[in-house]
């Protein structure tokens, strides 16, 4: 049985749509509170991109792990949201400080390769006393999709026979100058869009994990965010997949993508400060351009027969997708 939600907000705590006709209460917004956030970078609710979606039951963002006071409250007490999916890298989470307010009264459950699953308890904060923000627990779920080793294992297959050559030699020779110089134009050239190929290819038993718990919280009625450190390229990818899912057109899934255009950061799970590939070039991928999501649509109907056919090809099937899609666009919660 799903565990009851809590209330809206009140007009004090959150910002409301117009009020309908008849002297009725007003609508309320979850996409209205949104921009209050002030240490959660790029946070938008996926009804926005996608209508039949109902609004307040997936959300997508840069990480939380620093929130303030004010956006925990936002989060676990206005928008009610009782579950998070991390995509960040080992790298990255060890850079990170805590999750002393988000997670107050929560778990957080950690996905290695093989499957398993390692938990961790977060006790209750005492700074949300009395808010009742944490009255039903928190889980975050990490699953990282862009490791440093498996962005090397996708990047070789996809490197001309002669920088593969080029690069090992200087590297035996200590040349680390002209090592770089043979790898990272290819990169460069190939962009974010070689970034989110191998993502699709190197991270398919975690992109189904994902899915899986997307599917889960939205069966049971619990509201979710998906996050990397930007809410850009991992988020983003997912994100499609999601909307796929859901029935959203190409268009719609573009324009979801692009509205991360203005981040303008490189995060990409700590690849971009690997010493090997130092020369990358950042205006390239602290973007979002609509044309690189294009791109990306258009390999995976070459590669894949389309996104909907890599979700079943990775192990969540037309119907995990038609739950997910119910799950997500039809009934009351």
């Amino acid at each position: 049985m799903a565990a009851p939600r809590p209330p809206p907000p009140t007009a004090s705590s959150a910002s409301f749509g117009t009020a309908s006709s008849g002297g009725s209460l007003p609508t309320w917004e979850p996409s209205a509170c949104l921009p209050r956030l002030t240490r959660v970078l790029n946070a938008r609710d996926l009804a926005e991109a996608l209508p039949a979606i109902r609004p307040g039951r997936i959300f997508r963002s840069g990480s939380p792990s620093n929130a303030s006071l004010e956006d925990a409250l936002l989060l676990r007490r206005d928008l009610a949201i009782q579950q998070f999916v991390d995509f960040r890298s080992s790298s990255e989470l060890a850079e990170d400080t805590a999750w002393p307010l988000v997670l107050s009264n929560g778990v957080i459950k950690t996905y290695d390769s093989s499957g398993r699953v390692s938990e961790v308890v977060v006790d209750r904060n005492p700074e949300l006393a009395g808010h009742g923000c944490d009255a039903f627990p928190a889980e975050l779920h990490r699953l990282s999709l862009l490791e440093r080793n498996k962005f090397i294992r996708g990047l070789l297959p996809r490197l001309p026979y002669r920088a593969v050559a080029a690069a090992a030699w200087y590297k035996l020779v200590g040349d680390e100058v002209a090592m770089r110089g043979a790898v990272v134009p290819v990169i460069n050239a190939g962009g974010l869009l070689l970034i989110y190929q191998i993502l699709l290819e190197t991270a398919s038993v975690e992109l189904a994990r994902t899915l899986e718990v997307v599917a889960a919280a939205a069966a049971e009625r619990k509201p979710l965010l998906f996050f990397c450190k930007l809410g850009k390229d991992r988020t983003g990818t997912v994100a499609a997949l999601v909307l796929t899912a859901c029935g959203a057109s190409r268009d719609q899934i573009v324009a979801d993508y692009a509205r991360s255009d203005g981040v303008n950061e490189v995060a990409l799970g700590g690849i971009e400060r690997m010493e090997d590939v130092q020369g990358m070039d950042s205006a390239i991928f602290a973007s979002a351009p609509a044309e690189c999501m294009e791109a990306l649509l258009d390999h995976a109907q070459e590669a894949y027969g389309g996104l909907a056919k890599y979700m079943t090809g990775i192990g969540f099937g037309e119907e995990r997708q038609a739950a997910l899609r119910e799950a997500l666009t039809g009934g009351d919660w």
